[in-house]
């Protein structure tokens, strides 16, 4: 039978539950109960229940608390959350969790009947529900099974559904729609119903958000990991168009005539045209027509070509915050990108150096501050030098990059935590410095050959 925790603590809702649930006709038994956090914490670590009933707010750990508790361990007990409706925005944050659901008080026994039956579906073989980082490993790797199956288990249509995301510190939307953490500050959210544009303003001017984007059409499975990548790149389209705080378009740049001509002269490496077109770029009313994807391909595609720029230059780069973090905007952006391209027939300093002075404490900062988000600029204000001199120094000090060597420091770390920890895969991402779950799937693999679920399992 499916063991079963309350947790409350008011008796009196403990002994109401025990007496008006049909337990034994889920095939189901309350085998704990707990009047405080506690209690709860303690049972849930040595019994680990199948299925957890949990207050919101109780002495010792809140339900909140302890869902965290149990999502962090990746333990396998499903979590009920009973909240107040005075509780009810904070119970809504359990769901970066894998919270399945929350009831409020009073309690409506069919209401709470409907969540055991769907935990017990999760538990059985047949539900095959599947942890939010397989769910995302999957979204990656366009498992369709996988991804269906998960889906299925959250009462997801996979022929028709709809897609959001948001910059935000918790998840927004919360009623009748299944949320995701695809990063820092990154939430994804499905629904079998439209996202509806009016009304989300409150959440931009309030500060719950920085950016909301609301995927143009529905979507079926096959179509969501393409999908997830474009409404990520929406969240960001106020670095691009600051009036466009909510985005329900995907921007197309393929179609954008200035930016397809920038590209052309990038193949042929003629600088004068790039600047040039670079400048246009810049006061043309198009430039708000380009997602914030676009714009890092073009960055990238500048920054790497090796004709143009000779100087080796360290600022490849990688994902959006990345790139919203290094420019205050995108005519900063490409100001910067005018700048390198005009200095980049300078010739490095002859026979410059780093002193072990000066590399000793960049190595410490690096070493140090490596799980935060740092970049070559932050580590040339410790010393007070120039990051294109810091990133040449560096280069020829280790014989690797800035980058390479803090990618290769988070990685390895990443993999100790992996072997060492029961961390969630999207923790670990989180802990180690990578800000965008995805970017840390496909680098993980990149430099072990292996995701990070496979690497783990294999390992043990």
């Amino acid at each position: 039978m499916y063991k079963v925790l309350l947790a409350d603590d008011e008796p009196s809702i403990i002994e109401s539950m025990k007496e008006n649930i049909d337990w034994a006709k889920y095939n189901a038994e309350v085998a704990y109960c707990a009047s405080n956090g506690k209690e709860a914490h303690e049972i849930i670590l040595e019994k680990e229940p199948d299925i957890a009933i949990l207050d919101i707010r109780m002495p010792g750990f809140s339900g909140l608390d302890l869902s965290k508790m149990i999502f962090q361990n990746g333990l396998k007990t499903k979590v009920i959350i009973l909240s107040g409706y005075a509780e009810f925005s904070y119970a809504q944050k359990a769901i970066q969790y894998n919270v399945l659901g929350y009831c409020l008080k009073p309690v409506e026994y069919e209401e709470i009947i409907q969540l055991i039956v769907k935990a017990i579906d999760n538990i059985d073989e047949k539900g095959a529900l599947l942890s939010q980082d397989s769910f995302l490993e999957a979204i990656e790797t366009n498992d369709l099974d996988r991804i269906k199956t998960y889906m299925a288990s959250n009462d997801l249509s996979t022929d028709k559904f709809y897609l959001a995301a948001s910059l935000s510190q918790s998840p927004i939307f919360t009623n009748g729609v299944f949320a995701f953490k695809a990063g820092s500050n990154l939430y994804g959210y499905l629904s079998n119903n439209p996202f509806v544009k009016d009304g989300l303003k409150r959440y931009i001017t309030s500060g719950e958000a920085t950016g909301i984007a609301i995927y143009p059409t529905s979507l079926n499975a096959k179509s969501l990991r393409m999908s997830i990548y474009n409404s990520i790149a929406m969240c960001y389209q106020s670095f691009i168009d600051p009036e466009v705080t909510i985005c329900d378009e995907y921007y197309d740049s393929h179609s954008i005539k200035i930016v397809s001509d920038i590209q052309n002269a990038l193949s042929f490496s003629n600088k004068e045209s790039v600047l040039k077109l670079l400048a246009e770029l810049k006061v043309s009313p198009d430039k708000k027509k380009m997602s914030v994807h676009s714009l890092q391909q073009l960055v990238n595609g500048i920054l790497t070509n090796t004709t143009l720029i000779k100087d080796e230059s360290d600022d490849y780069i990688y994902n959006y915050k990345q790139l919203t973090g290094l420019y205050s905007s995108i005519d900063e952006c490409i100001d910067n990108l005018i700048e390198k391209l005009s200095q980049s027939n300078k010739e490095p300093e002859a026979g410059a150096s780093i002193s072990n002075f000066y590399f000793l404490k960049i190595m410490k900062y690096i070493n140090t501050y490596y799980t935060n988000d740092i970049s070559l600029k932050d580590v040339a204000d410790v010393v007070n030098l120039n990051p294109n001199y810091i990133s040449q120094m560096f280069k020829k000090a280790t014989g690797t990059t800035f980058t390479k060597y803090l990618t290769d420091l988070r990685i390895k770390n990443a993999q100790n935590l992996l072997l060492q920890t029961t961390d969630s895969i999207n923790e670990i991402s989180l802990k180690t410095g990578f800000n965008d779950y995805f970017y840390f799937l496909k680098i993980f693999k990149k430099y072990t050959g292996k995701t990070p679920s496979e690497y783990r399992s294999t390992a043990k």
